[in-house]
């Protein structure tokens, strides 16, 4: 484990935190300060939109190696969900590159977003530790 945390998650009032990584603050929820400016997604929606700029950044990458424009792409995301306990169940994505492909890069495009570190993260499973911290424990 780092000495120091990889991201720090702040409450800031009402429903609405931080998450500060690297110098870069992300908001979800909203608050009751009145400041809408400072309100973002739900944490799930969240979740959801990391896995479609990750799948993203990797088809992205493979565009710009083989030549493929890119620059109006988009990732559509649509998600379903359970109440008992309370997950996602299932995302789909669907991906438009504003520009045809060939079979053989339409496959390759596929391939890359699926290997996706945070697909791969999700599909693979991974250990979540919640603990609390030794100063807040009487």
């Amino acid at each position: 484990m780092p000495d120091s945390p990889e991201v720090v998650v702040r409450y800031e009032n009402g429903t609405r935190f931080t998450a500060t990584c690297d110098g870069y603050t992300v908001a979800t929820g909203k608050g009751d300060d009145g400041d809408t400016r400072r309100d973002g997604m739900a944490p799930s929606d969240l979740f959801i939109a990391s896995l479609g700029t990750c799948i993203g950044l990797y088809v992205a990458s493979y565009c710009r190696h083989h030549d493929i424009p890119c620059q109006g792409m988009t990732v559509e995301l649509s998600h379903e969900t359970e109440r008992a306990p309370s997950r996602t169940t299932k995302v789909i994505a669907t991906i438009n590159l504003g520009a045809a492909v060939s079979p053989k890069d339409a496959e390759a495009i596929l391939h890359v977003a699926r290997h996706c570190h945070v697909h791969e993260s999700i599909e693979q499973g991974m250990e979540v530790a919640i603990a609390l911290a030794s100063s807040d424990l009487g």
